[in-house]
């Protein structure tokens, strides 16, 4: 009898164990809903990685869900806060970055970016520096990047072949090929902008000795000299008929294309949709790193979009979105995102990786963006910067196109800034 009750007990134990074991098994993944704005090839890639992610382990599933256009995007997540049914993680630009971590719906990050969620040190140290910085509020982490670019300079080769020019290096020598165009009777401009060029002010402001907006936002000197010199050598460029916008055509790329400029600054991530222009008109075409004013540093400003991670998620949600965002930032899928989308790799292995250097020796118009990448910044964040931007746009259009006066311009954008800044 002793020995039938120990048997029965063994027994007992074992089928116990086999329920839980069947229970535990039979638990589903921990979902991770992800709102973003990619639509068409976009999402394609983007459904790829999530795909890729799913099955590489079976803790986490990431449901992806496309909420239209970045306004789209941004309305959904407002009116979802309101009420309390965020995602886990979405899809955030420069501005929804700071103004949701201000309304308190983001959270920071840096507690769980730790080893155990795939976010080494190793990986950390891997993101290019500038990437970070733009993300970073208090001293936190509040995203990670996700699809960046930068500006880069396209070149119309055929334009500086017919009057023997170099492709410029500064400002000073694109006003010098204006003035040689000029000379051998070529109608073509030397320079042209996409309509609002705020982000090429900035950067030639800052390369000029301006601080703009002080990393930790206690200065700003938007309305200094150094600054006023700029947005008055673009108006004097304009002016003199050596530089344009793209105005009415909407975006440059259409008129570069067609040989009205010989050189054009825009975003690297537009380079599909200047390459159907240039391969109608059989134009030679190369791109290049931005021009320096002055005597100042290389610099080109970062733009993009980054992931966030909203504070109503649980524990588990939040652990399942940073293995996701690590698994983002492997080499081998921030390169072939890179490939698949127009941006760029967001680390140093990314644009080591030979999918990378593959794509670059298919694909050299990105190498002077990938060069970028080691000494971009991303513009100091600030709760009242998208409306900052849009009037920043408006004062640059009043000084090229209502012949207004830059220091007075840019002396009121100042002191926008320093009201949101409470200076």
């Amino acid at each position: 009898m002793k020995k039938i009750k120990v048997l029965l007990a063994a027994l007992l134990v074992f089928s116990l164990s086999n329920v839980y074991t069947s229970f535990a098994n039979s638990q589903e993944p921990v979902e991770i809903t992800f709102w973003h704005a990619m639509n068409g090839p976009h999402q394609e890639a983007l459904a790829k990685l999530v795909e890729a992610f799913n099955q590489s382990q079976d803790q986490y599933k990431v449901v992806e869900q496309n909420q239209g256009d970045y306004a789209s995007l941004q309305q959904s997540i407002i009116a979802s806060g309101v009420s309390k049914d965020l995602p886990v993680m979405a899809q955030l630009t420069a501005s929804t970055v700071v103004d949701f971590k201000d309304q308190g719906l983001t959270m920071p990050l840096d507690e769980h970016l730790t080893s155990e969620n795939g976010f080494t040190q190793e990986l950390r140290d891997d993101i290019f520096e500038g990437f970070l910085t733009g993300v970073t509020f208090d001293d936190q982490i509040y995203a990670l990047p996700f699809s960046k670019s930068v500006r880069m300079m396209y070149v119309n080769q055929d334009i500086l072949d017919e009057v023997g020019a170099e492709i410029p290096k500064t400002w000073a020598e694109v006003l010098e090929l204006g003035k040689a165009l000029d000379e051998a009777g070529i109608e073509a401009q030397a320079m042209g902008l996409e309509n609002g060029p705020s982000m090429e002010l900035e950067t030639m402001a800052k390369q000029n000795g301006a601080t703009w907006i002080a990393d930790d936002k206690s200065t700003t000197d938007i309305a200094s000299d150094k600054a006023v010199e700029t947005l008055q050598f673009l108006k004097d460029l304009i002016k003199e008929d050596h530089a344009r916008i793209a105005g009415e055509d909407g975006y440059m790329s259409g008129p570069f294309s067609q040989g009205a400029t010989a050189l054009y600054i825009g975003s690297s991530a537009g380079l599909p949709h200047v390459l159907p222009g240039v391969e109608e008109s059989g134009m030679k075409m190369v791109t290049a790193e931005l021009p320096v004013y002055g005597e100042g540093e290389p610099l080109t400003l970062f733009a993009g979009n980054d992931l966030g991670i909203f504070a109503s998620a649980s524990d588990e949600q939040i652990a399942g979105a940073i293995q996701f965002m690590s698994f983002l930032l492997q080499a081998d899928n921030t390169a072939q995102w890179a490939k698949d989308t127009g941006y760029l790799p967001i680390t140093k292995s990314g644009v080591e990786s030979k999918i990378w250097q593959d794509f670059l020796a298919d694909v050299p118009y990105v190498e002077a963006a990938t060069k970028e990448l080691t000494y971009g910044k991303s513009q100091v964040p600030y709760v009242g910067a998208s409306e900052v931007f849009t009037e920043l746009n408006t004062a640059i259009e009043n000084v090229f196109i209502n012949d207004s006066d830059p220091a007075t311009e840019l002396k009121n954008i100042e002191d926008l800034v320093k009201g949101h800044l409470g200076l």
